[in-house]
């Protein structure tokens, strides 16, 4: 039997081919089929370390007054970049996937919002639930222009973080929540009635930490009101290196003779790292409950978009 000759032997890829496929191939999907990531905690997550550490307290306790207050939930996110996660296609598609992503808001109403700054990218946008008009898109862009973005410009980024969201929960949330209008029936008058409108809103946030100063529970030991609450994630060490979070720490602290107490509470998920602390895994707690007042996590909100983007 004549063995076959070469014209008629079947013809494959060269193995070292493969590689280069696998790569175009991985090149084909869509940005957006790299993962969006999870969140570490229901208000700050600050992932690529822009916050001081005094910012980010003051923050966390400024939205989880007003979650417990009006029932909106705000959230900080800052990221060094999305092109990692999948946001090649661009900022503002970026930020509604990762707001409708985790849910943030009320589910009926809509009323929630999101602050997200990528630090190489030199980006920022604040993203609105769908349950707010257009003024306050026309409002968001102002906090963007006047107080977020000259700061970052100076390079203080945890000063802009922290100007804008606070802004963001005065002029658009909280009047929001007490059913008055946002903004106004345009934008002109408000481009220059903002710096009045920001000086009385610093004047409001001023008078409503007043208030709350009062209206806490005086501590055990002085009987002096205007106690301190700081929560704090609490991470668990693993074997293998790394930390898992689950539980959070809550630390009611009086300013006057030091009287503190720490309770801890659980998150809605657990939550792996690995040694640099990227995330590995996460996995939702079967049938949470939180807390009288509501979920520490996110209410299952969306965005139809809404907002405003700044770049530096």
């Amino acid at each position: 039997m004549r063995a076959p000759s070469a014209a008629t032997l079947p013809r494959f890829p060269s193995l070292r081919r493969v590689p280069g496929l696998v790569v175009l191939l991985w090149l084909a999907l869509p940005a957006h089929a790299q993962g969006l990531p999870d969140w570490q905690h229901p208000r700050i997550n600050d992932f690529a370390g822009l916050l001081s550490p005094e910012d980010a307290r003051a923050l966390d306790t400024a939205l989880s007054a007003l979650r417990e207050q009006t029932g909106i939930e705000g959230a900080v996110v800052t990221l060094a970049d999305r092109a990692q996660h999948g946001g090649s296609d661009g900022l503002e598609p970026f930020a509604t996937r990762l707001f409708n992503h985790w849910g943030i808001g009320d589910a009926a109403r809509n009323d929630g919002f999101m602050v997200l700054v990528l630090a190489r990218d030199r980006e920022a946008r604040i993203e609105l639930g769908r349950g707010y008009e257009n003024d306050a898109d026309i409002l968001a862009q102002e906090i963007m222009r006047n107080s977020m973005l000259p700061a970052f410009r100076e390079g203080e980024m945890s000063r802009g973080i922290r100007d804008g969201t606070e802004a963001a929960i005065t002029l658009i949330a909280r009047p929001t929540a007490a059913g008055r209008p946002v903004g106004g029936p345009g934008g002109s008058w408000l481009e220059r009635l903002f710096p009045w409108i920001f000086g009385g809103a610093w004047l409001a946030i001023l008078g409503g930490m007043a208030r709350q100063v009062w209206r806490r529970n005086r501590c055990p030991e002085c009987g002096r009101r205007g106690l301190e609450t700081r929560t704090e994630p609490l991470q668990t060490p693993l074997p293998e290196g790394g930390h898992m979070v689950s539980h959070e720490s809550v630390t009611r602290r009086c300013p006057g003779c030091g009287w503190s107490r720490t309770r801890s509470r659980p998150l809605p998920q657990t939550v792996w790292y690995d040694p640099a602390g990227a995330v590995l895994r996460s996995e939702r707690r079967p049938g949470f409950r939180g807390r009288s007042g509501g979920s520490p996590g996110f209410g299952g909100g969306s965005s139809r978009g809404g907002g405003a983007s700044g770049r530096w």
